[in-house]
């Protein structure tokens, strides 16, 4: 009997060390994957794969050319939303990729390994000393910090180095701190919206030359804007534009010129300031967006 209520008592001894344990380790900041990106871009697009799973497969395919259609079925299934940083004038064609997905990690060496032509290493963090792999093929670099981020692209250590050091941070210290390099409105924007692709650039006038093939000199900021899937025309986005100009006076002139150049007149929107323009329903094929973005 006594060497019973020994056993108990050490028992709940252990038990209650485990538990104290248990409560004083921190849990790491949990890393959200457009803050990954860096703001060395001049234009970022963020793709729900609800609002056009075929350009997310075609982004996919680009970086992974060699991937079955099985495995791309699977990924696929798994990825809620891609955001790109590019430069819109070409000079750097190289897409920058953090996508927020459910990918498990263990997953990841069935396809990518030496059997199918991959050059796998290791990175080590900063912060945590965390090994994480790299993936590469060409001039492909693939990395998989977690379940719920795939890095693709340009300067994939320097994401995954980003990552570490925020995760490492205990969640309590992160409670109502940002950590993007992006600007706030650029952030905002890409974010805000589950249903339709969002893209900004603040080099509007080299994109504005991509897009109409015509060279508008205007005194803009930037230009943000929408793309949806045109219900009439598989092969066609819409797209609504809303382009910041550097005073009012330049936006009065702005908004007669870029009707000459659309051919439309702009939006009513109350939440439009001053300095703001904005389009509507301007079509654009795919393949114009896929050239744009360099795939």
């Amino acid at each position: 009997m006594m060497r019973a209520l020994s056993l108990s008592k050490g028992l709940l001894i252990a038990l209650t060390i485990l538990m104290a344990s248990c409560k004083t380790v921190p849990t790491g900041t949990v890393v959200k994957a457009p803050d990954l990106l860096n703001k060395n871009k001049n234009f970022y697009i963020s793709i729900p794969t609800a609002a056009d799973p075929q350009l997310v497969e075609y982004v996919i395919k680009s970086n992974i050319p060699d991937i079955s259609e099985s495995d791309l079925k699977e990924i696929l299934s798994r990825v809620n939303r891609a955001y790109a940083g590019l430069n819109a004038d070409n000079k750097d064609p190289k897409l920058q990729l953090a996508i927020d997905s459910n990918i498990p990690v263990k997953y990841i060496p069935k396809i990518l390994n030496k059997k199918n032509g991959w050059e796998v290493s290791e990175f080590t963090g900063p912060a945590s000393q965390t090994k994480y792999g790299i993936f590469k093929q060409s001039d492909i670099t693939l990395a998989f910090p977690s379940d719920k981020i795939s890095l693709m692209g340009e300067d994939v250590e320097g994401m995954l180095g980003k990552y570490d050091k925020i995760h490492a941070i205990p969640a309590e210290e992160s409670v109502g701190v940002t950590y993007e390099d992006l600007d706030e409105l650029t952030y905002s924007h890409i974010t805000e919206s589950d249903s339709e692709i969002r893209f900004i650039t603040n080099k509007p006038e080299t994109f504005l030359l991509m897009l109409t093939g015509q060279k508008l000199t205007l005194q803009l900021n930037t230009v943000r804007g929408s793309f949806v899937c045109d219900p009439k025309n598989d092969n066609q986005y819409i797209l609504d534009f809303i382009f910041d100009f550097k005073n009012e006076k330049a936006a009065k002139a702005g908004k007669i010129m870029l009707g000459f150049a659309f051919g439309l007149a702009d939006g009513d929107d109350k939440d439009l300031k001053a300095t703001e323009v904005k389009i509507n329903g301007i079509k654009l094929s795919k393949k114009q967006l896929y050239d744009i973005l360099s795939l």
